[in-house]
């Protein structure tokens, strides 16, 4: 399976006063390094908890499936269907894409679920999706957005040193912990 991220909302995932209060830092002198470190941050935590944080379009291709299929990232962002409907196409051995021919439904939430009524055929399938929690840093979740900012506060702190710990921060950690999904 592979997948890329098409954005939607180019609004940053973070609010910077709220990164310079976690940081204590009361000066502006920095503000344009702790934007890329912010942006660094909100980038790590979806990585690491396979979500996307603001509005984009998910497209994932597979070389096998079955009727159900679990999508890579969530949560399902219904707010942009009307924009950027879901997508389900079948692929040749050229790579020429068909419309999938029988029908499909989503289950939407945190970990979304497409569901075919019929298998089709082809070598690939493609399916292009919105997730998101909306289209600004108010829509993520509150102890997310405190996790993006503990994060870009330790790579605030750890500019420098080489013997500084690797990964997310304890806390953002432990917050993203809560947002993963279970994988068996």
């Amino acid at each position: 399976m592979t997948h890329t991220r098409t954005p939607i909302s180019t609004a940053a995932p973070y609010d910077l006063g709220a990164l310079k209060d976690r940081g204590r830092i009361s000066f502006d002198d920095d503000d344009l390094q702790l934007s890329v470190m912010g942006d660094a941050a909100a980038a790590e935590i979806e990585r690491h908890c396979e979500l996307a944080l603001l509005a984009q379009v998910v497209t994932v291709t597979l070389r096998a499936w079955c009727s159900r299929i679990p999508l890579p990232v969530g949560p399902f962002y219904a707010g942009a269907l009307a924009e950027h409907p879901i997508t389900v196409e079948l692929l040749d051995e050229a790579g020429i894409a068909t419309p999938h021919p029988a029908g499909w439904w989503i289950e939407g939430g945190r970990y979304p679920v497409l569901n075919l009524t019929t298998s089709g055929s082809g070598v690939a399938i493609r399916i292009s999706y919105p997730a998101g929690y909306g289209m600004d840093a108010g829509s993520i979740p509150a102890d997310l957005r405190l996790a993006i900012a503990d994060q870009a506060a330790a790579f605030y702190d750890q500019r420098g040193p080489a013997d500084a710990p690797q990964g997310l921060s304890i806390a953002a950690a432990r917050i993203a912990a809560r947002h993963r999904r279970v994988a068996l």
